[in-house]
């Protein structure tokens, strides 16, 4: 059939679906496509819509959702109680979070904050509840009045001060204007933080794991608020069991014959430390203790010896503060001698030190 225009029936209706086509294309290209398709920039800000569950009872294991959005590769969840411990995070989508806790069996009850951060945004917070298991969580207490975020932090002291490669370690960390979420990092590669618990402005928990492979020697720990407010202090990554020096022997007084007990340690002598570097076949001397005084031999041959009385000073080289992983022996007539333990490794060189600083004069 014939319209008047001179179109026939099909080819109006051709028309008709042909033009719902493009325009059902032209809207879907109107159309953002979801979150879930997209990456995340490290820098964005996460945001929570929701937390199921939101509580947890004492001394359970729970795996809590966390939807909400802008959450990139790399986001860490952590609490301001660290009786709370974060066993492992998984991020499903940009939108969702799947967290395990460990709630401990000595958690106070009442409200905790929940804190979503990426690696470099600021941090998003949502609440928690802890649970006793006798019934209603009590009220929450008064919270602590934090630090702003553009505070600097402060570090006192750090326990423990130094850790052995390829170990797994729990640091605390006190000082004060630790804020909400304040992060700790390394400038060694080798370490890696596996979490970090804020309990108050004043004290940080951080375990860490050392790679085995991990340089050794003074690397830098920092403390860091959201507002990016930094603090550095030294951190020492020390080697594995020390080759020679491993259980020092006992040190032969002057009323005791000489003998295989006095304390011998494998050094070089760094008065030619470009021979020792350029040639690993270098023979190895050897300090000993015994009988009073302070003897060192390379080949067979006593190139230095002095009574424990005329030595002044044993310690450690430094620069700017840096330990170099040599140390040496001051006389009292001002002569130096420079070592460093056979195995190159300052945490042996420091033991050696410590040693021979326990030796009596």
């Amino acid at each position: 059939m014939k319209r008047a225009d001179g179109r026939s029936e099909k080819a109006r209706w051709r028309a008709l679906c042909l033009a719902g086509v493009l325009w059902l294309g032209g809207s879907r290209a109107l159309v953002a496509p979801p979150q879930s398709e997209v990456d995340v920039s490290p820098e964005a800000t996460p945001e929570i819509q929701q937390v199921k569950p939101d509580q947890a009872t004492v001394g359970d294991e729970v795996t809590v959702t966390i939807e909400g959005r802008n959450f990139s590769r790399g986001v860490y969840v952590s609490f301001s109680n660290p009786s709370v411990r974060v066993v492992s995070t998984r991020r499903v989508s940009p939108a969702k979070l799947e967290t395990k806790l460990a709630i401990s069996k000595k958690a106070p009850g009442g409200a905790v904050s929940l804190y979503v951060s990426n690696p470099a945004s600021a941090v998003a917070e949502a609440p928690f509840t802890i649970a006793s298991a006798q019934g209603p969580a009590p009220a929450a207490p008064t919270a602590e009045i934090q630090p702003s975020e553009s505070a600097t932090p402060e570090v006192a002291a750090v326990e423990p001060p130094r850790a052995a490669a390829g170990s797994q370690v729990s640091l605390k960390i006190t000082g004060k204007n630790f804020a909400k979420a304040a992060k700790v990092s390394f400038s060694n590669p080798g370490i890696r933080v596996l979490e970090t618990s804020s309990a108050k402005s004043t004290e940080l928990m951080a375990r860490i794991q050392i790679a085995a492979d991990a340089s050794t020697g003074t690397t830098s720990l920092f403390v860091v608020n959201p507002g990016d407010r930094e603090v550095e202090i030294p951190f020492e990554v020390a080697g594995g069991a020390p080759a020679a020096p491993t259980a020092p022997a006992k040190v032969t007084t002057a009323s005791e014959p000489a003998s295989t007990s006095a304390q011998r340690f494998e050094v070089y002598n760094l008065g030619d430390v470009v021979n020792i570097l350029q040639n690993p076949n270098k023979p190895k001397g050897t300090l000993s203790v015994p009988a009073g005084k302070l003897i060192y031999e390379e080949g067979g041959k006593e190139l230095f010896s002095a009574a424990l009385a005329d030595v002044k000073e044993i310690d450690v080289n430094t620069i700017l503060g840096v330990n170099t992983g040599t140390f040496h022996i001051l006389l009292n007539s001002g002569k130096t001698y420079n070592f460093v333990a056979a195995s190159l490794c300052p945490a042996d060189s420091q033991v050696i030190v410590d040693s021979l600083r326990k030796t009596p004069h």
